[in-house]
């Protein structure tokens, strides 16, 4: 039997978008508050935050432009989803219960996210073709 991971309630969706102010509109529409946008230049993207309460989403562009894996989502798919991000307390140690389930990361992870979290995103290979990122928020 497999020792019990975090609970992993929903940490955010994470939506890539062709530009923050165009993807930002909808969502201040809809009511949500803004968060000042954010580069994280280790996975080429600026990120920025539109929360309603406790729900977040994470609008995610590709920085520089035309560069890193949102662009080539972009490219690819357009605009829409990207991932989903799960809260964990413990990356790591989710990683290692993971593995042994044939559930891995994604080379380089984990590493450092949007206001110095750790995150680690799982390979969709393992887990059904979908884009699973774990959060760990430091406190």
């Amino acid at each position: 039997m497999t020792p019990a991971l975090s609970n992993f309630p929903l940490a955010h969706l994470a939506v890539a978008v062709n530009s923050l102010a165009d993807g930002a509109a909808l969502y201040v529409a809809l009511g949500f508050t803004l968060g000042e946008p954010e580069v994280i230049a280790s996975q080429h993207v600026r990120a920025q935050v539109a929360s309603k309460g406790d729900f977040r989403v994470e609008l995610l562009e590709a920085h520089p432009e035309g560069t890193g894996p949102i662009a080539k989502f972009l490219e690819k798919r357009g605009p829409g989803i990207h991932h989903i991000a799960l809260l964990s307390t413990d990356v790591e140690g989710d990683l290692e219960k993971l593995n042994d389930q044939a559930i891995i990361p994604l080379s380089g992870y984990p590493a450092t996210g949007m206001g110095g979290t750790v995150v680690a995103f799982l390979d969709p290979k393992t887990t059904g073709g979908v884009l699973i990122e774990l959060v760990e928020r430091k406190s």
